[in-house]
């Protein structure tokens, strides 16, 4: 029996600015609104509290991702649901963490054209990017690639959403079906 069977990880990926912890936010309130024990992480959170900083290298998107999912793992008995909110760039990690927990991770993948990117842009990255501010910006700059997910559980296209709130009813559906 998979120490899992009662938990599960729903993990958004998707390019910054793209809506992953505005979602993981509302599947929070869905799940608190059924009592369930809830844990969120995110990646900037996550990779904030290392002693010595990560960089955007392959490498340390895998040790930070991994490190996400020792998280899920350790955390299992203490939480019904964890909602992972990190951009997850390479499709060979996302594998790696899906073979871990089987049938009890969700991937939705919160995709995002760049022109609405650049236009959303809260934090400024695209901005500095262009500005060659920044040189490693995930699914920007050449240097570092987001791998599109190849079968995600769940797609979330907010490039076609007029407001963020259009995709809700697409993922009250998918909570309803995660949660029969």
């Amino acid at each position: 029996m998979s120490k899992y069977k009662e938990s599960k990880i729903i993990w958004l990926t998707g390019m910054s600015g793209a809506g992953k912890s505005f979602y993981s936010k509302y599947l929070y309130e869905k799940y608190k609104s059924l009592s369930k024990k809830i844990q969120i992480l995110d990646g900037d959170t996550i990779r904030d509290k290392y002693d010595t900083p990560l960089g955007y290298s392959k490498e340390d998107i895998f040790k930070n991702n991994m490190f996400i999912a020792d998280i899920c793992d350790k955390n299992y008995k203490n939480y019904d649901v964890t909602i992972v909110s990190v951009i997850s760039p390479y499709e060979s990690i996302r594998n790696k963490i899906k073979g871990k927990f089987k049938n009890n991770i969700y991937f939705i993948f919160v995709k995002a054209d760049i022109e609405s990117l650049k236009a959303r842009d809260t934090k400024k990255l695209y901005f500095k990017a262009d500005n060659n501010e920044i040189k490693d910006l995930i699914g920007y700059s050449n240097s570092s690639k987001y791998e599109k997910p190849i079968n995600p559980d769940l797609i979330l296209n907010t490039s076609e959403c007029s407001k963020p709130d259009d995709n809700y009813n697409i993922l009250d559906s998918f909570f309803k079906l995660t949660n029969e």
